[in-house]
C-alpha cells in the first residue's frame, strides 16, 4: 500500500509539472519569445544564456541562420524519406526560416526557463517510470504506460528542437500540443489504473467519448488560431486591438464551436444530476469550462491581453484532462453495471 501511494504521488507530481509546462509554454508564446533561444538544447551556444549581445560573436545572427538551414535541410532529407513531400518543401522554403534571431534577454530568459521546465518534467517521468515498473507482472498496462511516456517525453523533447529550428513553422506546433495532451492522458490512464475503480461514479461514457474527441479538436483550434495571430503579430504593424479584424474564418469557427461543447458539458451534468453522480471532477469542470469562456470573451473584446492566452491554454487542456478522467471511469462504471 506504502508502495502504491508513493506511484500514485510521483505520477500526480508529473501531471502538475506537465500542466505547469504548458502554462509556462503559453507564456512564452504570448511574449514572443519563443525564438528566444535560436538553438537547441544550447541557447546562443551556451546551457545558460549570455548576460548580453556583446559575449556573442560579431555575425550572431548569420551563424544561427546557416545552422538553422543546415539542420532543416536534414530534416527536409528525412521527411522526404517517409514520403511527405509537402511537409519537406515546406520547412526548406518557407521564408521565416532565413529570419535572423536577435538576442533579447528578457525573452532568452523566458525561454530558457522553459527549457528547465521541460528537463524536470524529464526527471519526473523517468522517476514515474521506475516506480510503476513494479506493476509489471499485477497491472502490466501501467508499467508499459510508464515506458510509453518516457518515449513520448524523448519524442517531444525532439520535436520542440524542431519547433526551435523551423522558426515556429506553424504545423509543428500544433503537433508539440498534440503531444502534450496524449502525455497527459497515458499518465491519467496510468493513474485511473493504479487507483479504485469506485472511486468515482460517473455516467455518460458515450457523451463523455464525443465530448473528449471534439474538445481535442477545439483545442487544435485555438492553437492554430494562435498561430494565425502570431503571423499577424509579427508581418504587420498592426496593433492588439487590430488583431480580430486580420483573423480568419477558423477563429469564427473556434469560438461557435464552444457552444456546442458547452451544451455536451450542460447535458453530461444533467445525466449526471439525473442518476445522483454528479462528483467533484463534473463540478471542477463545469467551473473551468466558465472561467474558459470568460477568457475567451476577455480576448476576443478586450484585444487578446498577454495575461489571457496561456490561461485560456492551460484551462482548455485542464478541462481536456478532467473530461478523460471521467470517461475512464465512465467506461469502468457502465461496464460493471
Amino acid at each position: 500500500m506504502k508502495q502504491n501511494n508513493r506511484s500514485l504521488k510521483v505520477n500526480l507530481y508529473t501531471i502538475i509539472a506537465v500542466y505547469f509546462l504548458i502554462l509556462v509554454g503559453g507564456i512564452v508564446r504570448s511574449m514572443g519569445a519563443g525564438m528566444g533561444c535560436p538553438d537547441w538544447p544550447k541557447c546562443f551556444g551556451s546551457y545558460v544564456p549570455p548576460a548580453s549581445a556583446s559575449e556573442l560573436p560579431a555575425n550572431y545572427e548569420d551563424i544561427y541562420v546557416s545552422s538553422r538551414v543546415e539542420k532543416n535541410e536534414r530534416l527536409a532529407a528525412t521527411l522526404l524519406w517517409f514520403g511527405w513531400e509537402d511537409l519537406a518543401q515546406r520547412v526548406t522554403n518557407d521564408p521565416s526560416i532565413g529570419v535572423a534571431t536577435y538576442f533579447d534577454t528578457q525573452k532568452a530568459w523566458v525561454e530558457y526557463i522553459n527549457r528547465l521546465v521541460g528537463v524536470v518534467i524529464g526527471f519526473l517521468v523517468i522517476m514515474n517510470m521506475i516506480f510503476t515498473l513494479k506493476y509489471i507482472r499485477t497491472i502490466k498496462w501501467v508499467a508499459i504506460l510508464g515506458v510509453l511516456s518516457f518515449v513520448l517525453v524523448i519524442f517531444q523533447g525532439w520535436i520542440g528542437s524542431l519547433v526551435v529550428s523551423t522558426n515556429l513553422l506553424p504545423g509543428f506546433i500544433s503537433f508539440h500540443m498534440i503531444l502534450a495532451l496524449l502525455l497527459v492522458a497515458l499518465l491519467l490512464t496510468q493513474r485511473y489504473l493504479m487507483s479504485s475503480r469506485d472511486e468515482h461514479r460517473v455516467t455518460g461514457g458515450g457523451w463523455l467519448l464525443v465530448l473528449l474527441v471534439l474538445f481535442t479538436i477545439q483545442i487544435i483550434f485555438g492553437v492554430q488560431v494562435r498561430e494565425e495571430i502570431d503571423v499577424i503579430k509579427h508581418g504587420t504593424d498592426i496593433d492588439r486591438s487590430g488583431w480580430l479584424d486580420q483573423l480568419g474564418l477558423l477563429f469564427y469557427v473556434h469560438r461557435s464551436y464552444s457552444l456546442l461543447l458547452t451544451a455536451i458539458v450542460g447535458y453530461v451534468v444533467y445525466l449526471n444530476w439525473k442518476h445522483r453522480t454528479v462528483s467533484a471532477f463534473l463540478k471542477s469542470l463545469v467551473v473551468i469550462i466558465c472561467i474558459e469562456i470568460g477568457l475567451g470573451v476577455i480576448m476576443a473584446y478586450f484585444s487578446f491581453p498577454a495575461f489571457a492566452q496561456p490561461l485560456h491554454l492551460l484551462l482548455g487542456t485542464m478541462a481536456f484532462g478532467v473530461i478523460f478522467y471521467l470517461f475512464l471511469y465512465a467506461n469502468s462504471n457502465a461496464q460493471k453495471s
